[in-house]
């Protein structure tokens, strides 16, 4: 390919007639595609402009939430969330984040809140006892997360009676006898927007949960043997930055238990590096 860069004129209408939710600013003159990093473009990658080419905005072009980043097309800094699908905009959504990590230029909070308040189907994952297998629990995770991040943006956008009931449908459509709290299904960003909600027993009964994990982890890693010990150092230096987390978290809503839970995580990083662990990158 015979450029880094490409660029396609924006017609202005079409993109204000289209539903998609329009930035701040004013909408550019011309979208710009990077093609930085790529020597050659695939079939997909010229569906992808293709489509982009030919749709002039009158339809939605969405790409997953669940694809990974190498078929975004280098087009990651155009999406805007709504439900589970990143809609392509012409225009950058990359802004300036909050204090708590909130971008609210790439995340459509009223289509996401109807998409998953309204529209979803949730299948019956409350009946007690069911059995779901790895594959469908990872959607399970990947749901409760984004609920969450729901709950999280209505927040920044002072929409909390709102977000309360995210997080009220999420526990009981996703409850935790069948897909149980863990900090990679988002059970932490709940926890954060219960706080965030003044819900500080709910918070806390997360946070305490996802300690628990945690410190049980890394404290059968480090009663392994040496040699085991040694093969599970990653392992147990992934919880130890959980924790840490989970107490930075806490340090701006719940001090008593950050100062509390601190203490605990220094000791027990203590007792890791005794026994021969390395700490770096904690």
């Amino acid at each position: 390919i015979p450029t880094d860069t490409i660029y396609m004129k924006i017609d202005k209408e079409a993109v204000r007639k289209s539903g998609m939710m329009l930035p701040g600013d004013s909408i550019p003159d011309r979208m710009v595609i990077s093609l930085q990093g790529k020597q050659a473009l695939y079939k997909g990658d010229l569906m992808m402009l293709e489509m982009i080419a030919n749709c002039n905005w009158t339809r939605p072009l969405y790409v997953a939430i669940t694809v990974g980043s190498e078929n975004f097309m280098n087009l990651g800094d155009n999406f805007v969330q709504e439900g589970l699908a990143n809609r392509i905009t012409p225009f950058n959504t990359q802004g300036n984040s909050d204090q708590t990590g909130i971008n609210m230029r790439d995340f459509d909070t009223e289509k996401t809140y109807d998409v998953m308040m309204n529209r979803f189907k949730w299948g019956g994952l409350n009946v007690p006892g069911l059995y779901i297998d790895e594959t469908v629990m990872r959607m399970c995770y990947t749901h409760r997360r984004e609920m969450a991040n729901l709950a999280l943006h209505l927040i920044a956008k002072g929409e909390k009676e709102k977000a309360l009931k995210v997080l009220q449908k999420l526990e009981k459509v996703l409850p935790t006898y069948n897909v149980p709290v863990s900090y990679m299904s988002g059970s932490g960003d709940m926890a954060q927007a219960y706080a965030m909600l003044g819900q500080k027993a709910k918070a806390r009964q997360l946070y305490d949960a996802l300690w628990k994990i945690s410190m049980q982890y890394a404290n059968y890693y480090m009663s392994l043997p040496p040699r085991y010990f040694d093969m599970s150092q990653s392992s147990c230096k992934m919880h130890f930055q959980i924790m840490m987390n989970l107490v930075n978290a806490n340090d701006r809503t719940d001090r008593v238990w950050a100062n509390k839970h601190a203490m605990q995580l220094n000791n027990m990083m203590i007792r890791f590096k005794n026994l021969g662990g390395s700490l770096e990158q904690v």
